[in-house]
């Protein structure tokens, strides 16, 4: 059996609806913390199915919250609203109408994804206990979990565990890949000012060359991951950037330079020694050479994680629609990261990656675009683990 053998007829009959919805979403992208049409749009449709809504969460957050029948279970599904700060070139017509920014991480595609599962869980009532229909802002590296978070999400809307996903182009088609565990890395930004003493490049005796230390540390970095992280631990340490003097000088010592890093990993403990020793090797170096360097954290999201019973919720639910042969369930994490971390490390749950294709371009590229195909599917997944996990009594 396919899929599209157990959509609901209601979900079928709803996609062109959502479809045209997505592609409105496309066309006025908004950017982090400031989805205020967006959001406006998520709660007066979830108002008109039904739900009890509740706005400006964390910001521009908006939660549904649906109750049926008697049980004091509770189901939180989360859905990101933001997009990027980049410049469409998919020459789409319903491509962006905002210069500049664009939905290339496919979020316009989840928000339809959950507004498709909300409208059928709110005509059917097919379960028993509360749905928390979570529309989240500021995914892309502005903390917007952690904002609902710290705006009492999950005191005011208790959840006993929280569902989410992620299109994901270039997995094999129609595949879904669930496991517990790891499935995406944290993300931190480090930043490495280094401060030396500039002046003629003919008197180099005479400076504290900040390039000459910035070399060392950048050949030094390298050595973390090789010696540092055990074998069967994963880590990444990428200089994005190496910034020191002028263009076009070439007898300047400049006085600094600063180092833009960004590191990834799978493991909480892995995270705090990296970041570690990057704070003891730029001590290091700066004292051997005469420097002083400033090192600087910016915590982007935790590894997302996964917990056990609700992955096992999940995976059942996925193979019975999906089939076994497109559910993966042991597969390498990515090393991309995801701000549904936080939730994750707050309530127990699970985040799917659903193929978005795997000829399709790639998220956070200028011809990136969401496939609408994944709407349906997905809306259906939702739905029922909704209707597994709050079993409503036979009647």
């Amino acid at each position: 059996m396919s899929i599209a053998e157990h959509i609901p007829a209601q979900i079928h009959t709803w996609q062109p609806e959502l479809v045209a919805l997505r592609h409105e979403l496309h066309q006025h992208p908004e950017i982090g913390l400031h989805e205020t049409r967006t959001a406006q749009l998520v709660a007066a449709k979830l108002q008109a199915w039904g739900y009890t809504v509740t706005t400006g969460i964390g910001g521009t957050g908006v939660v549904g919250q649906l109750c049926a029948g008697d049980s004091r279970k509770t189901l939180g599904l989360r859905a990101d609203m933001d997009c990027l700060p980049l410049t469409e070139k998919t020459g789409l017509p319903y491509a962006s109408q905002t210069p500049g920014l664009m939905h290339a991480c496919g979020h316009d595609g989840h928000i339809a994804t959950m507004l498709m599962t909300a409208r059928y869980l709110a005509a059917t009532k097919l379960f028993d206990g509360t749905v928390n229909v979570i529309f989240q802002p500021g995914e892309e590296g502005v903390h917007g979990a952690s904002k609902m978070i710290a705006d009492g999400l999950f005191d005011r809307f208790p959840c006993d565990m929280v569902f989410g996903y992620h299109n994901w182009p270039h997995l094999p088609d129609g595949t879904i890949h669930l496991q517990p565990g790891p499935v995406m890395a944290s993300s931190d930004r480090v930043r490495l000012t280094i401060q030396g003493r500039g002046g003629h490049a003919s008197a180099p005796e005479r400076t504290v060359d900040p390039i000459v230390v910035g070399a060392a540390l950048v050949n030094s970095l390298q050595t973390i991951v090789a010696r540092n992280v055990a074998p069967l631990n994963a880590a990444v340490v990428t200089i994005g950037s190496f910034i020191a003097g002028q263009a076009e000088t070439y007898n300047v010592i400049p006085d600094t330079a600063t180092l833009y890093l960004s590191i990834r990993t799978l493991d909480k403990q892995v995270r705090e020694a990296v970041l570690a020793r990057i704070q003891a090797l730029a001590a290091g170096i700066g004292a051997a050479y005469g420097a002083n360097i400033e090192c600087e954290n910016f915590q982007i999201s935790l590894p997302v994680v996964n917990a056990p019973a609700p992955t096992a919720l999940a995976q059942a639910v996925a193979t019975q629609l999906f089939g076994p042969d497109k559910t993966c369930t042991d597969f390498e994490p990515v090393m991309a990261s995801e701000d549904f971390s936080f939730m994750l490390d707050r309530v127990p749950g699970c985040f799917a990656l659903m193929s978005g294709g795997a000829k399709r371009h790639y998220v956070h590229t200028s011809r990136y675009d969401f496939d609408d195909a994944l709407i349906a599917p997905m809306a259906t997944y939702f739905a029922t683990i909704v209707e597994t996990y709050l079993q409503a009594p036979s009647r």
